[in-house]
Order: structure tokens, then C-alpha cells, then sequence
């Protein structure tokens, strides 16, 4: 596995997992992940409204425009 993956964080033990946490860890910070939270809202909300604005007068159906957005969401990597 190390030949394909190398030395990262999931493979590492011992003080090589130590140091590699200790780096990602502010990445993974409450603030961190709100700030990012909060970028991806607002884009997938200014999506949406786009896309909403569009079926004026017409049905618009909710549910596969959930499923869209909710596996963007989580398909969206901060790197």
C-alpha cells in the first residue's frame, strides 16, 4: 500500500502520524469548516435560485433538483 499511497496520515503510525495529524488538523477546525461550510451554501443557493428563476409560471420538480445539490454537496472537497 505505502508504494501506491506513499507515507500520508492513513498509513502512517508512530510519530509520522503524529506530525501529519497535527498539520491537518487546522484544516479540520470549527471555524475552518464553517467558513467553508458557508462558501458552499451560498453558491448552491445562488444555483438554485438560477435555476428556480427559470421554471417561473411552469411545475418545478423539487426532488431531483435535491438529489443534484445534496451530492454536490457532498461530493465538494476543500484542497
Amino acid at each position: 500500500m505505502a508504494d501506491l499511497f506513499g507515507q500520508e496520515i492513513f498509513l502512517a503510525d508512530g510519530e509520522a502520524w503524529r506530525h501529519q495529524r497535527k498539520l491537518a488538523s487546522s484544516e479540520f477546525s470549527t471555524r475552518v469548516l464553517r467558513d467553508f461550510s458557508i462558501i458552499v451554501f451560498r453558491s448552491n443557493a445562488a444555483k438554485l435560485v438560477r435555476v428556480v428563476s427559470g421554471f417561473e409560471g411552469r411545475v418545478f420538480d423539487m426532488q431531483v433538483s435535491h438529489i443534484k445539490r445534496t451530492t454536490n454537496r457532498c461530493g465538494t472537497r476543500k484542497y
